[in-house]
């Protein structure tokens, strides 16, 4: 349940603080300053509302709560996920790629069969859960406040954090590198007095699914695959077992069918036991080191939050909050599709869209008088000095 604005005024008197931070304000501003600055200091609603990935991530998540709470039963989370989908696709018309139709059907096609398969599939978590439960963290001076997706307890007590997670899997370094809030949520434990040895933090990744399978060899190798291609990404080791347990001559008839269907469930039992298939859930070790690295990251970012504040009140000038050319070079895509925010209002995304659009008429130009010019010089010469002008681009 969420905390009441009067709740949280409360917690703010008794923390001593002025304000509360959220990590969607934070990642807000690490992903795009600008961004910021329209949405929390200008309060700007945004003029393009038409990415489907947020509204997408809102209903798998009220899908997984309501589940949780005993709201709705696994039987009718499929039903509820397509209600969403079909408002969001066919009447909405939402877009996971706002440039490239092309693009936009293969991003659709692949997400849609993704989590289809996670709601027909899902593998429950057969512990008492708490379910977005709020906490409150404090990082220095600074106040922040979130809601966990999901907490469990195992059989040696540890408390695991789970973070349910539409998004394209994170691994090794990208895994460290993105795990920032579920460690605030860690914090917020260890000041509350649970010992850091017994939190365990993870995402579950809903279009991925963990598959762990008996090699020829008898070793067991896990592997994390996208949900939409299981059979295709087990062919080579399910002819293995058809092979050797006396299938031969049916191989290519199992083989087709588990691609099909993708799924193994047409496959002999005794070659269906050699799969055990289960959600993604990928685990970030908790050590001293990262939530240190994130203590001094979070300090960092609300640090330089509140200096371009000053420096905006003081000059009244957006500049405080413009993003460098690098970095909206770098989040290109992220402005073009997902961004709540046209060029129209963010400039620094407008502006490098402009320097493009200048760069690209120029190579145009360059091109285009290198081919006159190749074109006098080269009447009679062999195809070798025709294509001389390829050396400029």
């Amino acid at each position: 349940m969420r905390v009441s604005n009067e709740e949280l005024q409360k917690i703010m008197k008794k923390e001593k603080v002025d304000r509360i931070w959220s990590w969607s304000r934070i990642n807000c501003f690490n992903t795009s300053p600008y961004e910021y600055y329209l949405k929390y200091i200008k309060k700007i609603e945004g003029d393009r509302q038409d990415s489907i990935y947020a509204n997408l991530g809102g209903i798998s998540h009220e899908i997984l709560e309501k589940l949780y709470t005993n709201k709705l039963e696994y039987k009718n989370m499929l039903d509820e996920f397509e209600q969403g989908w079909m408002i969001a696709d066919d009447i909405m018309q939402l877009k996971f790629d706002r440039t490239d139709e092309e693009k936009n059907l293969k991003i659709k096609d692949k997400y849609l069969k993704n989590i289809r398969h996670f709601f027909k599939n899902h593998t429950m978590i057969n512990r008492k859960t708490i379910i977005e439960q709020f906490v409150k963290i404090k990082i220095g001076d600074n106040l922040l406040q979130g809601y966990i997706d999901c907490m469990f307890k195992d059989d040696e007590k540890n408390i695991h954090i789970v973070d349910f997670k539409t998004s394209s899997i994170y691994k090794g370094s990208k895994a460290e590198n993105e795990c920032g809030q579920l460690v605030l949520y860690a914090i917020a434990l260890i000041q509350l007095g649970i010992p850091m040895e017994k939190i365990k933090i993870c995402w579950n990744f809903l279009k991925y699914c963990t598959i762990q399978y008996e090699q020829a060899n008898g070793v067991l190798k896990t592997r994390e695959v996208e949900r939409y291609k299981i059979g295709e990404s087990l062919k080579s080791n399910i002819k293995t077992w058809l092979k050797k347990l006396g299938y031969e001559n049916q191989i290519e008839e199992y083989l087709e069918q588990v691609i099909e269907q993708n799924s193994i469930e047409c496959l002999p039992e005794e070659v269906r036991e050699k799969y055990t298939i289960t959600d993604c859930y990928i685990y970030v070790p908790l050590t001293d080191k990262l939530i240190s690295k994130w203590d001094k990251k979070v300090s960092e970012t609300l640090t330089d939050i509140t200096l371009r504040e000053k420096d905006y009140n003081e000059t009244g000038s957006d500049k405080a909050f413009w993003d460098s050319d690098e970095s909206v070079k770098t989040s290109s895509y992220f402005f073009a599709n997902l961004s709540e925010y046209s060029a129209n209002l963010h400039l620094p995304y407008k502006k490098y869209l402009e320097q493009r659009e200048q760069q690209q008429r120029e190579n145009d130009d360059l091109i285009g008088s290198i081919r006159k010019e190749d074109t006098k010089k080269t009447t009679n010469t062999n195809i070798e000095e025709d294509l001389e002008w390829l050396k400029y681009i």
